[in-house]
């Protein structure tokens, strides 16, 4: 392929990747709930390793002496390779039960650790079979993770938005990781040559990118249209004046909690949503939400809209 288009590709890519991350890490520092800067942080971790990845293989691409060194090291098993794939993998991993709301069983630890250590083991060097068997293991870590994402999705025990980015993602990593196995399958049998004296390797996976484009496509659909940060969440309302509102609960001596739980009804938040947005029990936020009524002195939400309308209008 001509250089230039390769160059022209790369940096496309790398401008896409870091877009991304410069986004989720803006969310990063904005935010206020520990687990949500958690979320941010491993999403960024993760376009980083994209990042990195591609720099790898760009570099592979563009300068002889560089992939001619980086092809043996590789035959011998790559130790920057193997750690790429590990941080990709673990990445993945936690974004899956943060999105499902579950946790990370000690097993799973246990199997990122096997696929680590299995691709260092320097199985018959310089053949097909070795390095078909170097990315098999991650291809199906990330087939299974996708069956379990949709299986997931069709649970009820999270919200209708999580439940959407899991049928999403469930789907995307599921038919992409039989797309890159696929690719790799041909590349390592019929394109690329192992012999010792002329060695013939092509690192990129195009399969892969358009699977890490499509990803950094959903994050960036995220970011703007369902992150809390940007959208029905006690930072960013959707009634942007928020001086009337921050009025309003002074004048009726809500707590902060009480303010932010407020907000959310304001927006016409229902209680399951508000919960899920600040990581509280629905029993919580039942709770929070009968103290502000016992406040403003009224009894159901409709009440509460035209209480903080006509609030509005008279301070107007």
């Amino acid at each position: 392929m001509d250089p230039a288009i390769v160059y022209i590709y790369n940096t496309l890519l790398l401008i896409l990747y870091s877009t991304t991350l410069a986004i989720s890490l803006v969310n990063y520092f904005k935010a206020d709930n520990k687990k949500m800067k958690a979320f941010f942080l491993i999403l960024s971790l993760y376009f980083a390793v994209f990042i990195l990845d591609n720099s790898v293989i760009s570099m592979t691409e563009l300068i002889a002496s560089f992939a001619s060194g980086y092809n043996q090291t590789f035959q011998g098993t790559s130790f920057i390779k193997t750690s790429i794939f590990l941080a990709g993998n673990f990445c993945q991993l936690w974004l899956f039960h943060f999105i499902s709301k579950s946790k990370i069983k000690g097993w799973e630890y246990l199997l990122l650790a096997a696929i680590f250590l299995f691709m260092l083991l320097p199985i018959d060097q310089s053949s097909s079979w070795r390095t078909y068997l170097y990315y098999l293991p991650n291809q199906l870590w990330l087939g299974c993770l996708g069956i379990r994402a949709w299986h997931r999705s069709r649970q009820e025990v999270v919200s209708a938005v999580r439940r959407k980015y899991l049928k999403i993602i469930g789907s995307l990593t599921f038919i992409f990781s039989l797309l890159i196995l696929a690719e790799d399958t041909f590349i390592i049998f019929h394109v690329d040559s192992y012999s010792l004296l002329h060695s013939h390797i092509i690192n990129r996976s195009f399969s892969e990118n358009i699977f890490s484009i499509s990803l950094s496509m959903l994050a960036l659909r995220y970011f703007l249209k369902d992150s809390p940060l940007l959208s029905g969440s006690p930072h960013s309302l959707k009634d942007r004046d928020s001086s009337f509102m921050t009025s309003f609960f002074q004048n009726y001596r809500l707590t902060e909690r009480e303010q932010e739980i407020c907000q959310l009804l304001l927006a016409q938040k229902h209680n399951q949503e508000i919960a899920e947005e600040l990581y509280l029990s629905v029993g919580t936020v039942k709770t929070h939400i009968h103290n502000i009524y016992i406040k403003t002195d009224v009894r159901k939400r409709e009440e509460l809209f035209s209480l903080y309308h006509h609030y509005r209008q008279a301070h107007s």
